[in-house]
C-alpha cells in the first residue's frame, strides 16, 4: 500500500521557504543597490524645495498674531492677563522681522471650549483668510484646555495654505516641527486633566460654603438687592418697591401676565433692563425665596466642566436651605400666601383694573462694578427733590 504524505507540513514547509527566500533576495537587492550608488554606478540627484512648508520660515515680514486668556477676572487674573498682552507686544516690535496683526484676547473667559471665547474664534477666521504666518501665545494651557478642541484648531492651522504655525512659548514647542506632535497630544491632555480637578475643587468649596450658609449667590439680575463692599446684601429701595408692587398686586388677584403688562406700561424696566416684561419674569419674582430673606443654595448646577452647561438639580445633588439669611423685602406671611396661591393658580379672577405703582421718591444705587454701593443722582432733581435726597442718605433709609 502506498504510503500517504503530510500534504499540510510540506505546504506549510514551502511557504517557509518561499517567505525566507524573497526576504533574502530583497536584502541582497538593497545592498546591492547600496553599492552601486557608493561606486558611482548609479546617479541620483536631490531637488531642494524653493519654497518653505511655513510662511514664516522664508517671508521678509513675518505676520504675527499672539493669543492672550486669563480664565477669571480676579485682580491677580487681571495682572496675569495685562502681562500677557504686554510682553507680545514686546516680543513682536523689538523683532525687526515681526509685523503685528494683532493681540487676540479672551479676559475672564473659560478655555474649556471655543465656544465662549470671541478672541480665539477671530483669531482663526483672520488664519484661514490669509492674514497670518505665525501665532504666539504663552502655554498650551492659555491656548486651551480642552484636548479635542487644541488639537482641531491645530489641525485647521496646519491644513492651511500655507499653513500657519503657533508658537507655545513656556513649552518651547513650534508646531511647525513634526516631531512636536505627540508632546502637544500629551500637553493637551494634562491641560484638560488639570482644568477638570481645578473645576473639582472649586465645586466642592463652592458647596462647603453652601452648606455653612457662607455662599454669596448672584444678586446681579435680582431685583430689589446689591451687595456693599464688604459683600453683605442690602435692599435697593427703589427696585423693592417693584417687588413690592408684584406681590400686592398678586394677591388683590392680578395674574403674572397681567402684572408684566402693567409694568412694560408703566416704562419700569425688567431685571435684565429689558422694556418688555414676562409673565414667567413675574412669576419666578414670585416664587423666589431670597425675597422673604431665605436662601436655597444648588438650584441649579453644572452638569459638564468643558461645556459648563447648568441644569435644574431635580434630585441629584444636595440643596441646602438658609432661613433669615438677610434682609426681607417681603415678610413671610405675605410670602406664603404668594406661594399658597401658586400652587392652586386661582388667579385672574378679579375685575378690578390693575393699579399703578406710586410714585414715592427713592435713591437707586450701582448694583455692580467699580462703583457698587454709589448712589445714582438724577441731575434734573429740583431743589426740594435734593434736599429729599440729602435727608434720606443723613437718615441712613437707603440701607
Amino acid at each position: 500500500m502506498v504510503k500517504k504524505l503530510d500534504a499540510e507540513k510540506i505546504e506549510l514547509a514551502r511557504h517557509k521557504l518561499e517567505k525566507s527566500t524573497k526576504r533574502e533576495q530583497e536584502k541582497k537587492h538593497i545592498q546591492e543597490t547600496i553599492a552601486k550608488n557608493r561606486r558611482g554606478e548609479r546617479k541620483g540627484t536631490v531637488i531642494m524645495p524653493e519654497r518653505k512648508m511655513y510662511a514664516f520660515q522664508e517671508a521678509s515680514k513675518i505676520r504675527v498674531g499672539a493669543y492672550c486668556r486669563v480664565s477669571t477676572a480676579e485682580e491677580a487674573q487681571v495682572g496675569s492677563f495685562e502681562m500677557q498682552v504686554q510682553h507680545f507686544k514686546s516680543v513682536i516690535e523689538t523683532n525687526p522681522n515681526y509685523e503685528l496683526v494683532k493681540i487676540y484676547s479672551d479676559e475672564g473667559v473659560s478655555g474649556t471650549s471655543v465656544e465662549r471665547r470671541k478672541g480665539f474664534q477671530e483669531m482663526m477666521m483672520d488664519a484661514e483668510n490669509g492674514k497670518l504666518d505665525l501665532i504666539l501665545t504663552k502655554s498650551i494651557s492659555r491656548f486651551g484646555r480642552n484636548i479635542v478642541d487644541i488639537l482641531t484648531a491645530l489641525r485647521k492651522l496646519s491644513d492651511l495654505s500655507p499653513p500657519v504655525a503657533v508658537n507655545f512659548e513656556s513649552e518651547g514647542i513650534n508646531t511647525s516641527d513634526g516631531k512636536n506632535k505627540l508632546v502637544i497630544s500629551i500637553l493637551s491632555a494634562l491641560a484638560e486633566l488639570e482644568s477638570q480637578q481645578k473645576s473639582i475643587a472649586i465645586k466642592e468649596g463652592i458647596r462647603y460654603r453652601m452648606q455653612e450658609g457662607l455662599y454669596k449667590f448672584s444678586v446681579h439680575n435680582t431685583i430689589g438687592y446689591y451687595r456693599d463692599y464688604s459683600g453683605r446684601i442690602k435692599i435697593e429701595p427703589a427696585e423693592a418697591k417693584i417687588v413690592e408692587y408684584i406681590y400686592e398686586s398678586y394677591l388683590e388677584g392680578a395674574s403674572p401676565q397681567e402684572i408684566a403688562d402693567s409694568l412694560t406700561e408703566q416704562g419700569i424696566r425688567s431685571p435684565k433692563n429689558m422694556e418688555q416684561w414676562k409673565g414667567s419674569t413675574v412669576r419666578n419674582i414670585l416664587s423666589n425665596e431670597k425675597y422673604c430673606g431665605d436662601v436655597l443654595y444648588q438650584k441649579t448646577y453644572s452638569k459638564d466642566y468643558l461645556t459648563h452647561t447648568t441644569v435644574k438639580n431635580k434630585d441629584i445633588l444636595p440643596q441646602y436651605f438658609w432661613e433669615n439669611n438677610h434682609p426681607a423685602i417681603i415678610d413671610k406671611d405675605t410670602w406664603n400666601k404668594a406661594q399658597e396661591l401658586l400652587s392652586s393658580a386661582k388667579y385672574g379672577k378679579h375685575k378690578k383694573q390693575i393699579g399703578k405703582m406710586s410714585k414715592k421718591f427713592a435713591i437707586s444705587k450701582v448694583k455692580n462694578g467699580v462703583l457698587r454701593g454709589f448712589m445714582l443722582l438724577d441731575m434734573n432733581w429740583t431743589k426740594e427733590e435734593r434736599d429729599m435726597a440729602i435727608k434720606l442718605i443723613e437718615n441712613e433709609d437707603l440701607d
